[in-house]
């Protein structure tokens, strides 16, 4: 018997004007039938990986989205937090997200100054046993808010990958070290997903990023707000939106083989139909079949693309999880040491690095 197709709604909205985000995010949790019980415990965990000028609207979930969620939740009498751990400054990049002005909502969470608790999955492939802040295993709802874009490494990112920031502070270079490649590293997102479950999933695809995601891309305007009760159904449709096929992201079928969804199908509320956006992908999946055959002589790694635009703000050799990369007084970066995990790229403020092959 084939199983049941998980829902996932998807309302359009043309811009961040909050009133017209209020009424879409209303419709999307309507769709869903998703009910929330009155003086529950919430913790929103939106997608803030730091601050970036020249990108922020393309990088973050907009602060309207977090705002009409708490609205709802204001109505039902919700105690709200909101939290993230950041790659990179957590307060600034708190108050570059936007936010400071949601204080009057709730409570601002930064996860590793939160008390930690250590957790253990007997589920895990890669991660079985690590910490977590006290808030996410207290709270009765979690609420995960990502962003739309593509990713330099795993090239999706989403409601999965989006609780990679679950993970506290500096643990997380820790993680890319042992759980280099795109393979092991996607089935430890997984891990941390399966040890977190958050019941709902509410996706920023008003303007997403497109190319060399998650921070370095460009921005790209889908106009939609998705949302789901399950967050692999929210990938796939996100994934056949954006032109991939699901089944050859490492994330989401590793969490189909583990049962976390139902099937690669999805029920789509509030359209005909998946609406089909064309995204530009990052350079790394771009390559032939030639040469990916090659793909050991051509080892794609990460350069300066722009002397002009670096700082030499040394942001990208404190964040390296290997310390590939000294400064010189220009970064340079060791090619026997790199994993090409890309987080330099990731955390480059400025925008000034790139993938080569």
């Amino acid at each position: 018997m084939e199983r049941e197709a998980e829902k996932v709604a998807i309302v359009k909205c043309s811009s961040y004007e909050q009133r017209k985000v209020d009424k879409a995010v209303e419709k999307a949790i309507s769709l869903l039938d998703f009910r929330f019980k009155k003086g529950m415990k919430v913790l929103i965990k939106p997608n803030v990986v730091g601050v970036f000028p020249r990108k922020q609207i393309a990088c973050t979930t907009h602060p309207s989205l977090i705002e009409a969620v708490c609205k709802i939740l204001k109505k039902n009498n919700c105690q709200i937090f909101i939290g993230d751990s950041p790659f990179t400054n957590p307060e600034p990049s708190f108050r570059a997200a936007g936010l400071e002005k949601l204080k009057k909502y709730g409570k601002l969470v930064i996860f590793e100054q939160d008390k930690q608790i250590r957790i253990h999955n007997e589920k895990a492939k890669i991660l079985k046993n690590f910490e977590l802040a006290k808030i996410i295993l207290e709270a009765d709802l979690i609420i995960d808010m990502p962003k739309l874009k593509t990713h330099s490494l795993t090239k999706y990112t989403g409601a999965i990958k989006n609780l990679y920031g679950c993970i506290p502070g500096g643990l997380k270079q820790r993680l890319h070290n042992e759980a280099h490649g795109d393979k092991k590293f996607s089935k430890m997102l997984v891990d941390i997903y399966q040890s977190i479950l958050p019941q709902l999933s509410i996706m920023d695809g008003v303007i997403g990023m497109e190319g060399e995601g998650p921070t370095s891309g460009d921005a790209k305007k889908s106009g939609l707000i998705l949302a789901s009760k399950n967050s692999v159904a929210l990938d796939i449709a996100a994934c056949k939106i954006i032109g991939y096929n699901p089944k050859r992201i490492y994330a989401i079928n590793d969490a189909v083989k583990r049962k976390l969804v139902k099937s690669y199908k999805v029920e789509v509320l509030g359209l005909d139909k998946l609406p089909r956006i064309n995204f530009k992908k990052p350079t790394l999946h771009q390559i032939s079949k030639t040469r990916k055959l090659l793909h050991k002589l051509f080892r794609e790694r990460p350069i300066i693309a722009d002397k002009n635009l670096c700082t030499k703000c040394g942001t990208c050799a404190k964040h390296c999880p290997v310390q590939a990369i000294t400064l010189n007084p220009y970064p340079e970066i060791n090619k026997k040491k790199c994993i090409r995990c890309f987080c330099c790229i990731e955390v480059c403020p400025q925008d000034a690095m790139m993938i080569k092959q």
